[in-house]
């Protein structure tokens, strides 16, 4: 009777740790939830990560930081302490210099930036690549739902 129950218990263990590691997530890109018109009146804003936006652009959300790996590179460098993941790249911009004055100028503070995620090869291998449209400084004063 004891080999029967141990064999029970084993399979169920077994199933457990399949059924955990089959919900592990995968993707980090989320679809921006779409504020109400009264919510820009409130101040609210998104939490740090790449989101993608309707139109087939990505936003990235985060700290604006320049990388010294692989040649270097401007990245958002996002995460939350709530999260356990402070300092994680939300993305790598793609197609910035490093002496770029409108990087420089944004660099360490909080920034938003807006482009087209790209696909293929990279000689940088640090989070998903998005070649620029537009960078812009947003407030780093905290949303009610951040």
């Amino acid at each position: 009777m004891n080999r029967i129950a141990t064999r029970i218990v084993s399979a169920l263990v077994l199933l457990a740790a399949l059924t955990l590691a089959g919900c592990a997530a995968t993707e980090t890109t989320t679809t921006a939830p779409q504020p109400a018109p009264d919510d820009a009146a409130m101040g609210t804003r998104l939490a740090p990560g790449l989101y993608d936006m309707e139109d087939g652009t990505s936003e990235a959300i985060g700290t604006l930081e320049w990388v010294d790996l692989e040649g270097g590179f401007w990245a958002v460098i996002g995460g939350t302490e709530a999260t356990g993941d402070v300092g994680t790249t939300v993305a790598v911009i793609a197609n910035a210099a490093k002496d770029d004055p409108t990087y420089t100028a944004l660099a360490g503070g909080t920034v938003r930036v807006v482009g087209t995620k790209m696909s293929g090869q990279s000689i940088r291998m640090a989070g998903p690549e998005l070649e620029a449209a537009s960078i812009s400084a947003i407030s780093d004063t905290g949303a009610a739902y951040e």
